[in-house]
């Protein structure tokens, strides 16, 4: 199963609009799509269809004792055929710091996994923006991890965190990539500084560019993705375009 999953230390960069917009675009293309939303806002779950509720949370089938199965967490997105979700929930914070305990922590997205009874087509992930036990999880067992770039002062701030995290906690396999994400055509001298700034990174960057976009927030805003409301906005093909590179990365045929 190929698993892509957004990470980063920083909040505000773009974290979750990536990585909802990659999975509603794969499952938009045919594919079978298991979202696993790990960051206790659960955005994610809910910008692709899922109502706050008080039910099981992924968290809960990780653990020497889970609570749960996957079987019984996995929703089918509303929106969406092809599209599951294994949602998080705010009570999520206080599970992480008790996986911390828990000797096999690396471990657990796998084990988790072997109790779904059913193969999804790839696997998506969000993290909460923190190096916690959830996210040294994902990056043990992720294909390939993305770190999100913003355009801007700091831009790169994290991403060497991310990297340092990411090689502590692999031993083997995996891809460790940059997106830039917030591009803004407006800026070209802003635009030349930054490209000149990723030749320096240490891991290979996304050709795609999502840009800055303003049906990009307003979809956010409404808990949307803009492939719902605005199909054919600025930066709805540039999120397509991201999420076909990715499944060629991961492996997905």
């Amino acid at each position: 199963m190929p698993t892509i999953a957004f990470c980063t230390i920083k909040g505000g960069v773009g974290k979750t609009t990536l990585c909802s917009h990659v999975a509603a675009a794969l499952a938009d293309a045919g594919r079978r799509v298991l979202l696993l939303d790990l960051d206790p806002q659960a955005h994610a779950s809910l910008v692709l269809g899922l109502e706050t509720r008080e039910g099981p949370c992924v968290a809960d089938a990780f653990g020497p004792r889970p609570k749960h199965k996957l079987d019984e967490i996995v929703v089918a997105s509303p929106k969406r055929p092809g599209l599951f979700i294994a949602p998080g929930a705010p009570r999520m914070a206080a599970l992480e710091r008790e996986l911390f305990g828990w000797g096999h922590r690396l471990q657990a997205i796998p084990r988790a996994l072997k109790t779904l009874s059913w193969t999804p087509d790839v696997i998506i992930v969000d993290t909460p923006p923190s190096i916690g036990a959830f996210t040294e999880a994902v990056l043990c067992f992720a294909d390939v991890v993305v770190a999100p770039v913003p355009t801007g002062a700091f831009a790169l701030q994290g991403l060497g965190e991310i990297e340092t995290a990411w090689r502590d906690v692999r031993e083997q396999g995996g891809q460790l990539v940059a997106a830039v994400n917030l591009w803004d055509r407006r800026t070209p001298a802003t635009n030349e500084a930054m490209e000149e700034a990723l030749k320096d990174v240490t891991v290979p960057v996304l050709k795609a560019r999502i840009p800055r976009s303003e049906s990009i927030n307003q979809a956010g805003l409404g808990y949307e993705v803009v492939f719902d409301v605005s199909p054919n906005a600025a930066g709805a093909e540039e999120l397509r375009a991201m999420a076909r590179e990715l499944a060629k990365l991961a492996g997905l045929r």
